[in-house]
């Protein structure tokens, strides 16, 4: 490769950095009702016009934060790995931007579990990784009557947790633990587990599926979360990167599936997609 090349490659890219931003700065001022420069307002409303989102004002104001967060996360984890290349894998973000911006995107996981026929009636609801607790908030919305135990091993995101559930009032339907999975000693407990693989090693993982073979109930449900990334190498690239870098597990459906029936779930398939997440589900069940 030319240096010519190179240099024709970071500038076609750079119009999809710029883009982002101007995307998020335009979020960013709808959300906090600032006022701007009008001829700024103008070129950041064509830049997100150009880009194919033309019209952000007919987004719910919560969406809007919650696509700002994933935005300001982004940059977040690129300056972070610009900044420190040669930092070894695991997780060690303390960037509100990031271990926040996860949070706001995993509210949607409950929705979509809740959808599933075989999770429309948990009561019990254990959040594996469950970092500044904001999946486990949308949890008890998501199953109204359901209590939630959120583990994790990162406490300065369960610092923010706490104060999340407590600002949320739900002290008496979230209790949080730093305690590793492969260390989870509940019996019996459970009707749902929920485990992000993208942040867990391997050997946690497997080690953790045994824990929670025991830990939900007999007929009970865990359920891994797998990236899905689109089909497009640079997408899928860059995805395996973040998930290594982050301390995490590079897996696919298939290879989630083959997990749990090596821990011994039984009834394992993946859910079908209804969401735009990039995000799969694989569910496997605690033989009754």
């Amino acid at each position: 490769m030319s240096f010519e090349q190179l240099m024709g490659t970071v500038q076609g890219m750079s119009k999809a950095m710029d883009a982002l931003a101007a995307i998020g700065a335009e979020l960013s001022l709808k959300t906090t009702g600032t006022a701007t420069d009008p001829t700024i307002e103008s070129a950041l409303a064509r830049v997100s016009a150009a880009a194919g989102v033309p019209d952000l004002d007919s987004i719910p104001p919560p969406q809007q934060a919650m696509a700002l967060a994933l935005i300001r996360m982004l940059f977040a984890q690129a300056a972070d790995l610009l900044a420190e290349p040669d930092r070894v894998p695991g997780w060690t973000f303390t960037d509100p931007n990031v271990v926040d911006g996860y949070g706001r995107g995993s509210m949607m996981v409950p929705v979509r579990l809740a959808q599933a026929p075989e999770l429309a009636n948990v009561a019990k609801f254990l959040d594996v990784g469950t970092g500044v607790g904001l999946l486990a908030v949308s949890a008890t919305n998501a199953w109204p009557d359901a209590t939630v135990v959120g583990i994790d091993v990162w406490e300065p995101a369960l610092e923010r947790a706490r104060a999340n559930i407590s600002g949320a009032g739900l002290d008496n339907r979230i209790t949080v633990r730093n305690q590793d999975v492969s260390a989870l000693d509940d019996l019996d407990a459970f009707d749902c587990a929920w485990v992000p693989t993208f942040f867990l090693p391997d050997d946690v993982l497997k080690t953790g599926l045994t824990r929670i073979m025991r830990a939900v109930k007999p007929g009970g449900w865990v359920v891994l979360g797998v990236f899905h990334p689109p089909p497009d190498p640079i997408a899928q690239a860059t995805n395996a990167l973040h998930t290594i870098r982050g301390g995490g597990c590079v897996l696919d459906e298939e290879r989630a599936a083959e997990l749990l029936e090596d821990a011994g779930f039984v009834a394992v398939h993946p859910l079908e997609r209804t969401m735009p997440m990039p995000l799969g589900f694989v569910i496997g069940q605690r033989p009754e």
